[in-house]
């Protein structure tokens, strides 16, 4: 799944602060703690989650009004109050007219909160929300002061369960108040709690009326904006047999569902839900070998094949019929690339002392290389390709990836990859964490491919084919017959999943993740997530004694049905062997609970013959015999 940036501007990571005293060697004039921040014209940009409170501050803001709407408000400045409140309804002129709504609705702190050269430290504690307060909660507001410099300063605070100062509460970040513009910053909650609650602290060092740092301070437009929860990893891989027994060397699922995969012998197949899958081949050459694929949906995928020369091919009705779409002699391609529907890149190898590089933006109706292209004899790795936004990365066989920020108008190498000659995969989490893998290293970025260092690599043999990932840390890289995972970016790897044949390529669904797609040189499938697709659940009933029954119908041509019932919860494995035991398909392998099921078959590849069905569970094994007459 790759992370597409859909907003107009970035927000910066939000810096935790864990103390909550105040002296002068904490004033933000010296150091600076980086909250989430952005500068952007006056109009409100678009949430960057479910706005769950919002107070545009458009009317009165002096404390009886503040405290009507569920604030509270404190001065806790050492020396003691001074001429004014600690928030009060802005002024149209210092530090200037509100973000949006009236000129002076905006909530305004002032340096006559206190005295002197006095520190200021003045509290609004937000309300307290219906439900609490969700780890995945983020508070947002626009600040500035009137100062020719960035003086002013705001700590954002949050408590899990105290609405004084004098409680827990941790600094959530501290910033400086722009002098010149209204800027949107924001904060994440630290945890999750039912009494959970956010402050704005005005806190400035010698922020008192003649102190060296005496000016006014606004916010304006609050919002706590809710992002779901990301989903749970995964717990169990799940064996998928596509009815083809075609070398399978490029996967790509547009979401959990709608997965593409192709290979060898002009073979194409399709899922739609997420694990039955179907020859989609249609018209395509049955000659041609297919490296690579690129799937929009259920309808829609770009497949490229080079037996000689290089093609494109294009389907919109789901594999019935495809249309060549491009085409260039002595030409190979490597891999597709689409920030949405319309606007993607085609990669491949150099061809004439130029890279093969190509844009479209009909969806790969037709492709055009004007701008993309950069002088290169370099040849690239199939698949090995990946993208954040308008931030392509390619991996090459001579110890580089390139890399465009502009998707495409201009390439660059990133720093080379030293021992490592062939990248064969790339993948990034986000727009700063990735890793590539090749032959015998696997490298880690955290700058976004500035510099790569080396981390333990998955196994010890064979390519690392396919790499996927989420959040910084966690990845997952295929190596021969192999699945390796790690939560700690590479320091630690364990095995995810073993299966028979070669690993080709490896996939996180762009939507709906994390899951997690891999195709094999067996012209199978293993999926990460979810629920077999295929095991139906049997009649109702509390089921005693674990079974195995008789195929049916038997024999039977191509397709049969298996049913077996398990009576405790656990793991299953149900998998087909032709008479000289070899394996020739996984139909079950994950958790089931107590009950009955049924499983069917396609066996439209395999030749007429005898064929036996092993069921494994607990300490249960039994095995039965069924007949394929075509």
């Amino acid at each position: 799944m790759k992370t597409k940036i859909t907003y107009s501007v970035i927000m910066l990571v939000v810096s935790l602060g864990l103390f909550l005293g105040f002296n002068v060697s904490d004033n933000p004039k010296n150091k600076v703690e980086s909250p989430q921040s952005q500068t952007i014209n006056p109009v409100h940009p678009v949430p960057f989650g479910t706005v769950v409170y919002v107070d545009s501050l458009n009317g009165a803001n002096d404390t009886v009004s503040l405290k009507n709407r569920g604030y509270k408000v404190f001065n806790r400045c050492a020396n003691g109050p001074g001429t004014a409140p600690v928030w009060n309804s802005g002024i149209a002129t210092a530090p200037g007219p509100a973000f949006n709504g009236p000129a002076t609705g905006y909530a305004l702190s002032t340096f006559n909160m206190t005295t002197g050269t006095s520190n200021q430290d003045g509290w609004l504690v937000l309300p307290r929300l219906a439900g609490g307060i969700n780890a995945t909660d983020s508070l947002y507001f626009y600040a500035r002061n009137n100062s020719a410099v960035n003086v002013d300063s705001i700590r954002v605070m949050y408590s899990t369960n105290d609405s004084v100062p004098e409680g827990t509460w941790i600094e959530l970040g501290r910033f400086l108040c722009n002098a010149t513009t209204w800027t949107r910053v924001g904060f994440k909650a630290s945890s999750t709690s039912v009494n959970g609650r956010f402050a704005i602290r005005s806190n400035t060092v010698g922020g008192g009326p003649t102190g060296p740092n005496c000016f006014n301070v606004g916010i304006d437009m609050i919002t706590i904006e809710r992002v779901a929860a990301p989903p749970p990893l995964p717990t169990t891989w799940y064996e998928q047999v596509t009815g083809v027994t075609a070398d399978l060397y490029t996967i790509s699922a547009a979401d959990i569902n709608n997965v593409w995969a192709a290979g060898t012998t002009g073979k194409v197949v399709r899922t739609t839900n997420g694990g039955t899958w179907t020859n989609v081949s249609g018209n395509l050459p049955a000659g041609d070998i297919f490296y690579a694929c690129w799937a929009f949906d259920a309808n829609t995928c770009l497949v490229t094949s080079s037996p000689g020369a290089t093609f494109t091919y294009k389907t919109t009705n789901g594999g019935t019929n495809w249309v060549q779409v491009f085409t260039q002699a002595g030409g190979f391609i490597d891999g597709f690339y689409f920030k949405d529907a319309n606007n993607g890149l085609m990669l491949g190898d150099a061809v004439g002392g130029r890279s093969s590089n190509w844009k479209t933006t009909n969806g790969g109706t037709t492709w055009d290389s004007a701008g993309v292209n950069f002088a290169s004899t370099e040849g690239f790795y199939n698949n090995s390709i990946a993208g954040v936004g308008d931030v392509v990365y390619i991996g090459g066989g001579n110890t580089k990836i390139f890399k465009t920020t502009n998707f495409g108008t201009t390439w660059a190498p990133t720093v080379a990859a030293p021992g490592e000659a062939n990248i064969a995969s790339v993948y990034f989490n986000d727009a700063n964490n990735g890793l590539f893998g090749g032959n015998t290293l696997v490298q880690l970025t955290t700058n976004g491919g500035t510099t790569w260092t080396s981390v333990t690599p998955p196994g010890t043999a064979g390519q690392t084919v396919g790499i996927a990932g989420t959040a910084p840390s966690n990845y997952w890289a295929a190596r021969t017959g192999t699945v390796y995972a790690t939560t700690n970016a590479g320091t630690n790897w364990t095995t995810s999943y073993t299966a028979a044949g070669t690993f080709r390529h490896m996939v996180k669904a762009r939507t709906g993740s994390p899951y997690l797609y891999a195709c094999r040189s067996n012209g199978t499938v293993a999926k990460y997530g979810g629920l077999f697709t295929g095991v139906t659940p049997g009649s109702n009933g509390v089921v005693s004694n674990y079974a195995l029954n008789q195929n049916y119908p038997n024999p039977f041509n191509p397709t049969t049905k298996i049913t077996f019932a398990v009576p405790v919860s656990g793991l299953v494995n149900l998998k087909v062997y032709d008479m000289t035991g070899k394996e020739i398909a996984t139909l079950v392998n994950g958790q089931l609970n107590n009950g009955n099921y049924s499983v069917d078959f396609n066996a439209a590849s395999l030749s007429s013959g005898i064929y036996f069905y092993t069921i494994k569970s607990g300490n249960f094994t039994d095995t039965k015999k069924m007949m394929l007459i075509k």
